[in-house]
C-alpha cells in the first residue's frame, strides 16, 4: 500500500514538512509506505517546499530589516546550478513583525527588497517571490527603493515610501536602479487575484488584517490610486496586482514579473500529478477547511487531482466548516478533524502535532484492516 502525503501547514502549529513526517511515521508503523511532498501556495513554507522537492538548493541567510526597518536576519532559497532564488515576502516583511503601534502608514517592504538585491548580487537570474503573509500595504514601493528606484514629492523631497507616502509621490527616478535587473526574470508566486485598488483592492481587502482602520480605507485606497497613476500613467485593474499589499503591482509593472499560482509552481517541480497517479490514496489537509477552500486552497486542489486520477483522498484538518457533500464533490473522500477533545484554540495549536499523529494512527488502522 502506497500513499502520497502532501499536507499544507497548520499555521502556528506545524509546517508542511513536519505534518507530512508525522503522518508518514504513523503510517509506517502499520506497514504503509509513503511519498512526501512539501506543499505551499506562495506564502509561508514556499522556500522550504522548493528546497525539499528538488535537489541542489541551499538556505542563504543575510542581514536585512523588517517592515519597521529594524535589523534582522532574513533567509532565502538558492539553487546555484539554475541561478534561481526563491524568496518569501514574509521572511522580512511578514505580518509576524507587526506589534503595537505598527500600521501600514508607517511600514514598508524595504527588507524584502534587500533580500532580492542580495540574491541578485549572489548571481540569481531567476527569482520566484512568494507573496503570502505580508504585513504591510505599500504597493511594493519599499522593494523598489531597495533596488535603486527613488521617489520624490512635489517639492523634490525624497520619500521613504512607507504607506503614508503613497499619496505624496510626484516623481519616480530610475537612474540609480540596480543594472543587473535587466538580466533577471521574476515570477510572482501567489493565488491572490485582487487588483491593486478599488473595492477588492489591497487596502480594502487586506488592509484591516494589517492594522488599517476601517475609517482609513477610503483615503488609503485613493493614495494607492495616486501612486499607481504616477507610476503607470493610469489607474486600471490587473489581476494579482493587489497581492501582498500591492507587491504584485510593483513586481509586474516595474520588473516585468509573470504571475503564477504558488501551488502550481510547487506541483510542477515536484511532479505532483504523476505522484498522485502512482499512489493508492492521497493525504492532504491544513489548519482549517471551509467554503473558502473551494476558491483554490491547496488541499482542495490536491483532492481535485486525486479525483481526476480516481484516487481516494483524505483531508486531516484542525477544524472543518461546511458540508461534507460539498467536499465530496471536489474529490474529498472524508474530512477528518484531528482535535478529539474540548480545547481552546491555543491548546489545539499547541497539541496539533500530537493530535495529528493520533489521527494518522487511527486512519492507518482503518486502512489496513480491510
Amino acid at each position: 500500500m502506497q500513499t502520497l502525503i502532501a499536507i499544507d501547514s497548520f499555521k502556528n502549529s506545524m509546517t508542511s514538512i513536519q505534518a507530512n513526517q508525522l503522518v508518514a511515521t504513523a503510517f509506517a508503523a502499520h506497514g504503509i509506505q509513503s511519498q512526501q511532498i512539501a506543499i505551499a501556495d506562495g506564502g509561508e513554507g514556499t522556500v522550504a517546499a522548493f528546497l525539499a522537492n528538488q535537489p541542489g538548493g541551499e538556505l542563504i541567510t543575510v542581514p536585512t530589516v523588517d517592515l519597521a526597518q529594524r535589523p534582522i536576519q532574513g533567509t532565502y532559497g538558492y539553487f546555484d546550478a539554475k541561478k534561481l532564488a526563491v524568496i518569501e515576502v514574509a521572511a522580512a516583511s511578514g505580518i509576524q513583525f507587526l506589534d503595537d503601534g505598527l500600521v501600514p502608514a508607517n511600514t514598508n517592504t524595504y527588507g524584502t527588497g534587500l533580500l532580492i538585491k542580495a540574491a541578485i548580487e549572489r548571481g540569481a537570474k531567476q527569482l520566484v517571490i512568494g507573496l503570502g503573509g505580508s504585513g504591510t500595504v505599500d504597493g511594493g514601493a519599499g522593494i523598489l527603493r531597495a533596488l535603486g528606484y527613488h521617489f520624490y514629492d512635489d517639492q523634490q523631497r525624497e520619500l521613504m515610501m512607507v504607506g503614508a507616502d503613497l499619496g505624496q509621490v510626484a516623481t519616480i527616478k530610475t537612474d540609480a536602479v540596480l543594472p543587473e535587473l535587466a538580466d533577471v526574470t521574476f515570477i510572482n508566486a501567489s493565488d491572490v487575484t485582487n487588483p491593486l485598488t478599488g473595492p477588492t483592492g489591497a487596502a480594502t481587502i487586506f488592509g484591516p488584517q494589517k492594522g488599517l482602520a476601517t475609517t482609513e480605507i477610503a483615503n488609503y485606497d485613493q493614495a494607492m490610486q495616486h501612486y499607481m497613476r504616477v507610476a503607470a500613467g493610469q489607474v486600471r485593474d490587473h489581476l494579482g496586482d493587489g497581492a501582498a499589499g500591492g507587491i504584485g503591482f510593483a513586481l509586474r509593472y516595474f520588473l516585468g514579473a509573470q504571475v503564477k499560482s504558488g501551488f502550481k509552481l510547487i506541483a510542477e517541480i515536484s511532479q505532483l500529478a504523476k505522484l498522485v497517479q502512482h499512489a493508492d490514496f492521497v493525504i492532504s489537509g491544513e489548519g482549517q477547511v471551509d467554503d473558502q477552500s473551494f476558491m483554490g486552497k491547496v488541499p482542495i486542489q490536491i483532492s481535485e487531482l486525486a479525483q481526476q486520477a480516481g484516487k481516494t483522498c483524505y483531508l486531516l484538518v484542525g477544524n472543518q466548516k461546511g458540508r461534507n457533500q460539498a467536499f465530496s464533490e471536489h474529490g474529498v473522500t472524508a474530512v477528518l478533524p484531528i482535535v478529539d477533545h474540548v480545547s481552546t484554540l491555543a491548546e489545539a495549536m499547541a497539541q496539533g502535532p500530537t493530535n495529528l499523529a493520533k489521527m494518522a494512527d487511527r486512519l492507518a488502522r482503518i486502512l489496513t484492516s480491510r
